[in-house]
């Protein structure tokens, strides 16, 4: 298995999907009833083999990702062949980035010495998939990258 088993509940909400899945792999209900009772093995299999193609449509499918800390925020634009970067360090202890103000806080005080930005381009190693999936395991999120473009701005504008 390459990622991890979807939980219980969700499997309950892709059932459709699953059906498919299982109906591509010529097993119909019935036979599927069969498996459950006599190959609990197979069972792990499909289940196992399930999830992990649900999870490479989402990591393929993922254009931007976020990770905040208290004292920092990693934005990520998860390209075809690189990775880029916008690291914000904050060293105001005030300021929390994991709360919804926290941005804001950012836009607010970017030119002040209480901000640092980074910028960085990186190509993949090993994978772009396994880059984001190792990063939703810490805790980061899929997101529509409105912080990111927004943040951008002050790259492309200004230099500090």
């Amino acid at each position: 298995m390459k990622y991890h088993r979807l939980t219980e509940s969700q499997f309950i909400e892709m059932h459709q999907e699953f059906i498919l899945f299982l109906a591509s792999n010529s097993i119909d209900k019935k036979k599927w009833d069969e498996v459950k009772e006599t190959e609990p093995h197979t069972v792990d299999l499909l289940l196992d083999g399930f999830s992990d193609l649900v999870w490479e449509k989402i990591l393929t499918q993922c254009s931007y990702v976020e990770f905040p800390t208290k004292s920092q925020l990693f934005l990520f634009n998860t390209r075809i062949e690189e990775v880029e970067a916008l690291v914000v360090k904050v060293t105001d202890m005030d300021c929390d980035l994991t709360t919804p103000g926290g941005f804001q806080w950012i836009l607010k005080n970017v030119h002040s010495d209480a901000v640092t930005l980074f910028e960085a381009t990186k190509e993949y190693s090993p994978s772009r998939n396994e880059f984001i999936y190792s990063y939703l395991k810490k805790g980061a999120v899929l997101s529509e990258g409105i912080y990111f473009k927004e943040l951008k701005s002050y790259f492309s504008n200004s230099r500090k």
